[in-house]
């Protein structure tokens, strides 16, 4: 399940930089961390330094500063000499490796999800080929998917399309539970998250400890926590620096956005600015008509609504045969 690497570094020698001390890569790594954790902190601060980074390049000496790391060797002819990339060709070419995995269990209660029903596949099937189409032809990467009012089915649509997006091998796809109303992400995965929405819009857990990978193209993104100050937390610039930071660190083809409903809270208008449309669930038993109207006029000349996804109809009535 999880990836393991030989590293070494050419500059750890004994009069090298200690944990503590600044290794050149844009930022320390903390004291007491795991190692993947300082792998990943060293690489992609190594990244973001940009070529001719680090101590060498700091202090004017030939030694190299790049860290190695060895990935698994397959069909190599020496032992000895196993094939390596440096850590900015490991980013480049595997960004989405420095992700964890989730555990077996919820990938596998993920699929068990899509495969329930063959009605409902075959309709998000649908829905995610008309919304893919649509997102390409007009340049969308970020779409927030939300209801007029509460009980729609928002992340049960939101869940199942992302599963349905990452059916399709090339596509890169983000799930971000932002419904910090009643987060619901973590329960339809039977999964319980241990860190907060909050604490990854802030900035304090950086995204690539945050997010965890369910299979090889899909990036789930779940939260524990109900702040005191979910609408304010979405419109600060935090939020927007972590957003962009997912999108060039990852380069994901679609970030979906579970998120309140639209008419009873303002987290959706305040997040508007951060997404390229948005995606109107409605019940076929309990929405209205004038709710669907008023969800349009507060979007228009703001963001692209995509679509109106009918998540509940009443079946009609079976006509009594005649005798």
């Amino acid at each position: 399940m999880f990836e393991r690497y030989e590293v070494s570094f050419d500059w750890a020698k004994t009069s090298g930089p200690t944990d503590d001390q600044d290794t050149g890569f844009g930022r320390a790594p903390e004291p007491g961390l795991p190692f993947d954790r300082k792998l990943k902190h060293s690489l992609l601060g190594a990244e973001a330094a940009g070529p001719g980074a680090g101590p060498a390049a700091a202090q004017g000496q030939g030694a190299t500063a790049t860290a190695l790391v060895a990935v698994a060797a397959q069909d190599v002819e020496d032992d000895d000499e196993p094939m390596t990339e440096t850590g900015t060709d490991l980013l480049e070419l595997g960004s989405w490796q420095i992700l964890k995995p989730a555990w077996r269990g919820h990938q596998n209660a993920a699929q068990k999800l899509r495969s329930r029903s063959d009605s409902v596949k075959k309709a998000t099937d649908s829905l995610r080929t008309q919304l893919l189409q649509t997102m390409k032809s007009h340049g969308i990467g970020r779409v927030a998917v939300t209801a007029p009012t509460s009980g729609c089915g928002t992340t049960y649509t939101a869940l199942n399309l992302a599963l349905s997006m990452a059916a399709i091998p090339d596509v890169t796809t983000v799930l971000l539970d932002l419904n910090q109303r009643k987060p619901g992400l973590g329960e339809a995965l039977g999964h319980q998250p241990v860190q907060s929405m909050p604490a990854l819009l802030s900035g304090e857990v950086p995204y690539y400890d945050y997010l965890e990978r369910y299979g090889e193209n899909l990036a789930v993104g779940l939260n524990s926590d109900v702040p005191p100050n979910p609408s304010e937390l979405l419109q600060s610039q935090s939020t927007a620096d972590v957003l962009d930071e997912i999108t060039g660190g990852l380069t994901p083809d679609v970030i979906l956005c579970d998120m309140p409903p639209l008419l009873e809270y303002d987290d959706v208008m305040a997040f508007l600015p951060q997404v390229d449309g948005v995606l109107l669930v409605v019940d076929g038993t309990r929405t209205v008509a004038e709710d669907i109207a008023q969800c349009q006029k507060m979007l228009n000349d703001r963001v692209p609504l995509l679509g109106v996804v009918l998540n509940r109809g009443r079946l009609p009535r079976k006509k009594a045969r005649r005798r």
